[in-house]
């Protein structure tokens, strides 16, 4: 499923769980919420294995592909703009972290768990960042194909020698294997998650900015900064799935 997708579950399963005012439950949300998205997310791969698969092919092939065509231009296009969305990433998993240990301290929280998990997406979010950042680096220093290649491999973890004997000799539209019955339902589907993950992520910007102009300590500050980027990853991973789903309705 698209980011977008857990985006809009992830904000919307707060309320939900307030429904059931339960003490466990609210006591727990975040470790509650953090284990039905992992339990649909693995039902979904299971329920849909063909659907998703072929999702994944069609957001790999098309950085697969600016390697295979020598397009360094947009491969380094697309490295400097997912460089800075997990620079962002990483700063809203730090500020987070920090507001979740000041409760602690503070005896607001007593919740370890979420600390301990909050500080292990801090880690991955930052090792991520600096990855990307340092592939953009070495591709500004040697923009070749040779160096895509290096960095579609290592950087993002993808075969290119297999795609590239899947490719060598065909075209690219025959590189994907048969569209799942009902895929274009799912499009829809996505861009409708899209959709909602924009608005929703402007509505957490606007709280963000609102809490700013009015915050009264340095606490206050860090939990509207954490709205703002939680808003701007929401939005900005929203309208990045709505323009690829919507540039994809015409693939066969």
């Amino acid at each position: 499923m698209k980011t977008s997708f857990y985006f809009v579950l992830w904000i919307l399963i707060y309320p939900i769980l307030g429904l059931f005012n339960n003490s466990f439950i609210d006591n727990n949300a975040f470790i509650v919420a953090l284990a039905i998205v992992w339990g649909l997310s693995w039902l979904l791969n299971r329920i849909m294995p063909d659907t998703l698969t072929y999702e994944r092919a069609s957001q790999v092939a098309p950085i697969l592909e600016e390697v295979y065509t020598g397009n360094v231009s947009a491969f380094m296009k697309r490295l400097s703009r997912e460089s800075k969305i997990e620079i962002v990433t990483s700063i809203y998993f730090i500020i987070t972290t920090i507001v979740i240990a000041l409760a602690i301290f503070k005896g607001e929280m007593t919740n370890w768990i979420v600390l301990v998990i909050f500080g292990f997406f801090t880690y991955k979010a930052i090792s991520r960042s600096i990855s990307l950042t340092r592939a953009k680096v070495d591709l500004k220093s040697n923009p070749t194909s040779e160096q895509c290649k290096e960095i579609a491999d290592d950087t993002y973890k993808l075969d290119y020698a297999s795609y590239y004997d899947a490719r060598n000799g065909v075209s690219y539209q025959d590189i994907f294997p048969p569209q799942p019955k009902y895929f274009k339902a799912f499009k829809v589907f996505s861009v409708v998650m899209a959709s909602l993950a924009s608005l929703l992520g402007l509505h957490y910007i606007i709280l963000g900015v609102l809490i700013m102009l009015s915050q009264t300590n340095l606490e206050t500050g860090a939990v509207a900064g954490m709205y703002f980027l939680y808003g701007s990853l929401a939005a900005c991973f929203g309208v990045k799935g709505f323009i690829s789903i919507t540039q994809s309705f015409n693939h066969k």
